[in-house]
């Protein structure tokens, strides 16, 4: 039999997985990352770290079995994407890579803003996406002003998987996944000359910008050294490899044009998929380009599953509930299913995580907000009316594209559970599909290696998901949730948005 290695770099998470040519997984291993979080918003990690530990979750893998080793036909790579990873002319880094959830480029883009107060309407124009601060090209701005000497030192600015790649295989690249959102040229599918001017980047920083690729491409091969330290052997093609999200919505399996699919984990990644980019709503959401020639109007809700974690952490047993997560959240669901919809008048915005809300309005400052409460509520009603507020803001997004949307795939920790799902279907009115299987971003990495070694014309039908569980609304409980999004949409934008 013959195998793809996949490897899945997250923020806080490297996954190693093995795929059959036939796309089902066989074994994976996974180690936690040490990401260097500061009280000031910086948000870092040890670059040669983060290496030994995916070649450590490697070597896990593949064990002492060269029946593995010897049948792996290609290598597929999926990282967190943009932040700044620098390396100098001897391949090392020059300092931390700075990772995409980086705000230290906060300061220096207010002052940015008031010599130009359109100057994230510019760059949406351009990128189709909003401009966020752990973005590559905000940051090499910041690098080049603020850490002059480590950017002189700098031969090329790489992000994560370019980074793992170049370990691989001693090859430079970059790829249109990456670009686009660096900020970058929507349209042109490149590098954003109108954006470089905007930053005011210089032609020596230009220069450390690599040669971008496709990612359905060979970005090298596994070099002799390496193949004695990892048991893979020497020439095994590695793939240049896409972005986090569109390898998470190819391994999804949803390639369809018109369809839709929100990642539910510790942030929610809303996506609908189209032929052409999308660039509205105006200056709302991201905007991601796809290996298969496909678009990704994103609309992110930046807290999504830590809403849960802050609730049980403040309300309930924590350490119950990281003994046995699963168990723990079926008796708390148990209890909130018998509760009415609408939280007993309560209403909560989710906006607790750091950088506020970005879709489907913008604004950085926005917080978390429990509205409505009195003496007579309980913890439960305020857990209730959480899991309310988490899917009422991915309602919101999906209502601010003004798309028909009759199927939603469904991914993530937060599909796991049964009670939002459900409520997810009946508050949207569509049918709730969550695939069969796991790990769909190294799924979605192995395919795209797949169809690069089998060089033939892209195949969205290459993975033939399966389905494990759907969901079909209520139309009683449609209406209900209809009434109180009303009431989340008005209380949303009288505290955070002008429009």
């Amino acid at each position: 039999m013959k195998y793809v290695l996949s490897i899945d770099i997250g923020t806080s998470e490297i996954k190693v997985a093995l795929f059959s040519e036939n796309l089902i997984l066989k074994k994976i291993t996974s180690s936690k990352n040490k990401v260097v979080y500061s009280t000031d918003g910086k948000s870092e990690i040890d670059m040669d770290l983060l290496w030994k530990n995916c070649k450590k979750q490697i070597l896990k893998l593949l064990g002492q079995s060269n029946n593995f080793s010897r049948n792996i036909i290609c290598i597929g790579i999926t990282a967190n994407m943009v932040g700044l990873w620098p390396i100098n002319i001897d391949g090392k880094p020059v300092r931390k890579a700075i990772l995409w959830n980086d705000y230290r480029t906060a300061e220096m883009m207010e002052k940015m803003k008031l010599k130009d107060n359109k100057i994230y309407e510019k760059i949406f124009n351009e990128s189709g996406s909003v401009m966020q601060y752990g973005c590559t090209i905000p940051l090499v701005k910041w690098f080049q002003t603020y850490e002059n000497r480590n950017f002189k030192n700098t031969k090329w600015f790489l992000s994560c998987k370019d980074w793992i790649r170049f370990k691989l295989t001693d090859t430079i690249a970059n790829d249109y996944t990456e670009t686009v959102v660096a900020p970058g040229n929507a349209k042109k599918i490149n590098r954003s000359n109108r954006i470089y001017k905007l930053f005011k980047i210089s032609n020596e920083a230009k220069l450390k910008f690599p040669k971008i690729k496709k990612s359905d491409s060979i970005g090298g091969y596994i070099t002799k050294k390496l193949s004695k330290q990892i048991n893979i052997k020497v020439g095994t093609p590695v793939v240049v490899g896409a972005g986090d999200v569109p390898s998470s919505i190819i391994g999804l399996g949803a390639n369809k044009i018109g369809s839709a699919a929100t990642i539910f984990g510790t942030t929610i990644h809303n996506c609908y998929i189209s032929k052409s980019p999308i660039f509205y709503p105006k200056n709302i959401g991201l905007l991601f380009y796809a290996p298969n020639s496909t678009w990704l109007k994103t609309m992110i809700n930046i807290a999504g599953t830590i809403n849960l974690d802050w609730a049980i952490k403040n309300f309930f047993d924590f350490d119950d509930y990281m003994l046995n997560k699963k168990k723990y959240l079926l008796n708390l669901e148990k209890k909130i299913q018998k509760l009415p919809i609408g939280s007993k008048q309560l209403i909560f915005l989710p906006y607790i995580n750091f950088g506020g809300v970005i879709a489907p309005f913008h604004n950085e400052n926005a917080t978390g907000i429990l509205f409505g409460l009195n003496h007579k509520h309980n913890k439960y009603d305020i857990l209730r009316s959480i899991y309310e507020g988490v899917v009422l803001s991915i309602v919101d997004c999906y209502k601010a594209l003004n798309k028909k949307i009759d199927k939603l795939f469904l991914a993530g920790g937060g599909s796991n559970s049964k009670v939002w799902a459900q409520m997810i279907s009946d508050a949207m009115n569509v049918r709730v599909v969550i695939p069969e299987g796991s790990e769909f971003g190294a799924k979605g990495a192995a395919i795209i290696a797949l169809n690069t070694i089998q060089r033939k014309k892209w195949n969205n039908k290459k993975n033939n998901i399966k389905i494990k569980k759907q969901y079909f609304p209520n139309k009683k409980n449609n209406i209900l949730f209809n009434a109180i999004y009303k009431n989340y949409k008005l209380l949303s934008r009288k505290n955070f948005s002008d429009i």
